[in-house]
């Protein structure tokens, strides 16, 4: 079993960060801070002679990765009531990778949002942009851990996490 937590924070040490290793800390995992890899909004070209694909950013070494994975951990902090624009550019870019034949089929995604006012409500969207992606690409979406914190270090200090994040971690150690 290969685990892969791709970091959707503009932040490789802020809180949803620290939610994931505080999530994988049991497991031997592979960290991608979307971040450090610069990724092209994706470019329809099914109309056209060009192929649907980019290999002009970090996109295909990211999914090289991702090929790899049995299990994806997503995590985002909650921006203006969505995901971060980097994990949103990197998932608009699976639609290069399915009109190439990527089999996305039988990968476990997990889902990790931290935000700092009521984002088990306001983070609907987010859960359900991943899941709705995850049935369509034949993913299985296993749910979402929604923490609240806002200040530097808050993840990192808790003591107590949500019961959403110990349900998503026994899906994970079910699967080990």
């Amino acid at each position: 079993m290969t685990i892969l937590l791709i970091n959707g924070s503009p932040r490789k040490h802020g809180n949803t960060a620290t939610l994931g290793e505080r999530f994988l800390h049991d497991y031997p995992h592979t960290t991608i801070h979307l971040a450090d890899h610069p990724l092209h909004f994706v470019q329809d070209h099914r109309d056209t002679a060009l192929p649907q694909r980019d290999t002009t950013d970090d996109y295909e070494q990211l999914m090289t990765t991702f090929a790899q994975a049995d299990d994806i951990v997503l995590g985002t902090p909650v921006y203006w009531y969505g995901m971060t624009g980097q994990l949103k550019v990197f998932m608009d870019r699976w639609f290069d990778s399915y009109t190439n034949d990527f089999d996305f089929a039988g990968k476990r995604v997990y889902l990790l949002v931290v935000g700092a006012d009521a984002p088990q409500t306001k983070a609907l969207g987010i859960t359900q942009a991943v899941q709705h992606s995850c049935e369509w690409l034949k993913m299985t979406f296993q749910g979402t851990a929604t923490v609240t914190a806002d200040g530097p270090g808050d993840v990192a200090a808790m003591t107590d996490l949500p019961g959403s994040y110990w349900q998503l971690a026994a899906k994970l150690h079910a699967q080990v």
